[in-house]
């Protein structure tokens, strides 16, 4: 009994179907996981990658052949200002420190300082004595006119030559006590019988009469009879000094 032919063809296909699902369940059984090839049915974005990287290559390109590039900036275009000029390994110039000389240094004084020799250093003294002695006749002209401020710069400037001579420290004094500035007239007394002569009356009784016009009776006294006890020779010119002191007074 044969089939009809639709039947015979449908079987056939059935055998057909059943032999390559068959075939591709051996295949898939010995093929590695990872030789699977059903990506390539997929979209690729390997030439997006390729494009992107291309992009990167030639950006890199561009950015060194800017480095490389030389300006073309003038010079003339540029505007600075040079604030200090430095010498590479170059020494740097010091200029050597100058001798100070003392603002009262003078003539005599310098000679005296660069040669000690004792018979210069005598010369020395006595020119200095004779410029002091100078500018003390100076002064006493200048008292006799009555500019005891004048007379007063003449005896300090007499000082600055010999600082150990009582006579311009007691006519500076006395110049003082005319100007009314006491306190400036006992202390170039006060000098005089500290630092050279303790005796010397005239510092005696020109601190006695300074400190009469400041109303200071003790010390006045106390010069007074110092003046007396350290010059006894001298009493009867003490006496007249201290009575027109206190007729004046």
């Amino acid at each position: 009994m044969s089939l009809p032919n639709k039947m015979v063809d449908k079987k056939e296909e059935n055998d057909t179907r059943i032999s390559l699902e068959t075939e591709n369940q051996e295949n898939s059984i010995y093929q590695h996981p990872e030789a699977n090839e059903s990506f390539l049915e997929n979209h690729s974005t390997v030439k997006e990658v390729i494009e992107c990287l291309e992009m990167i290559e030639e950006a890199n390109k561009t950015d060194s052949s800017r480095k490389h590039k030389k300006s073309t900036l003038d010079i003339k275009d540029l505007n600075f200002l040079v604030t200090r000029r430095i010498l590479p390994n170059s020494a740097v110039f010091r200029r050597n420190k100058t001798r100070k000389v003392p603002v009262n240094t003078n003539q005599l004084t310098f000679m005296r300082q660069v040669d000690p020799d004792p018979d210069d250093r005598i010369l020395a003294r006595k020119q200095r004595e004779e410029v002091a002695e100078t500018f003390r006749r100076m002064g006493n002209f200048e008292y006799r006119k009555l500019n005891y401020g004048l007379a007063k710069d003449y005896y300090t400037k007499g000082l600055e030559y010999i600082k150990d001579t009582p006579v311009l420290y007691v006519n500076r004094a006395m110049c003082y006590i005319k100007l009314r500035e006491f306190k400036l007239s006992y202390m170039d007394c006060d000098y005089v019988i500290a630092n050279v002569d303790q005796n010397y009356l005239r510092a005696w009784l020109y601190r006695a009469v300074a400190y009469k016009r400041l109303n200071d009776e003790a010390n006045c006294e106390y010069s007074i009879d110092q003046a007396r006890r350290l010059n006894r020779s001298e009493a009867a010119f003490i006496d007249e000094f201290v009575d027109k002191m206190r007729s004046l007074l």
